[in-house]
């Protein structure tokens, strides 16, 4: 009885945990999409501005600050299935051993530099609201810039997780790559 009592405290955590990760991932997809929809408008107000002569100032920086902010939330959406640059080409080549430490050598690595993100862009975050940093152009607080580093390795943990819980499959680099004896032929 005790067995399928936790088995469903493990469901019923795991189906929270999915219902959570699915309204941040709609959040940060539409995020990304507005982002990358306001790219498009100041990268077209920029050229014609060129074009008639009368060039806006604001629309480069615009452009650099919010890529910022596609690039960042972009490399926290990859972690969600796995979709980040991983060699496992080598692993294919590896004795046994190494290939069932993979995943977890990755997964131990990826959080290590996630937490590096976390502390060290919100220390960089907190030194440009201390020092009242703003943009040159656009006059806004380069923290809202800043902050896009932290908020990433936020986004990549969770990602992570999602790919461990939700996806274990994904992260399985041992799955992903081909034995020898397939690659051979």
């Amino acid at each position: 009885m005790n067995d399928v009592k936790e088995k469903s405290n493990q469901g019923s955590w795991k189906a929270g945990f999915g219902k959570f990760v699915g309204v941040l991932n709609k959040i940060v997809d539409a995020l990304a999409g507005i982002a990358a929809g306001a790219i498009v408008v100041t990268v077209i107000i920029q050229i014609l501005g060129r074009v008639l002569g009368n060039p806006a100032p604001w629309t480069e920086e615009g452009t650099r600050f919010i890529f910022i902010w596609i690039i960042f939330l972009g490399i926290g959406m990859g972690f969600r299935n796995s979709e980040s640059a991983r060699v496992t080409i080598m692993v294919g080549y590896a004795p046994p051993i190494i290939k069932k430490i993979s995943k977890w050598t990755y997964t131990i690595f990826s959080l290590i530099f996630f937490g590096f993100m976390i502390v060290y862009g919100f220390q960089l975050m907190m030194q440009q609201v201390n020092m009242n940093e703003m943009g040159s152009a656009l006059m806004i607080p380069m923290w809202i810039i800043g902050a896009s580093v932290p908020v990433s390795g936020v986004l990549c943990v969770i990602g992570l997780l999602e790919s461990l819980i939700l996806h274990p499959h994904t992260v399985d680099i041992e799955s992903l790559v081909k034995p020898k004896a397939e690659v051979n032929q």
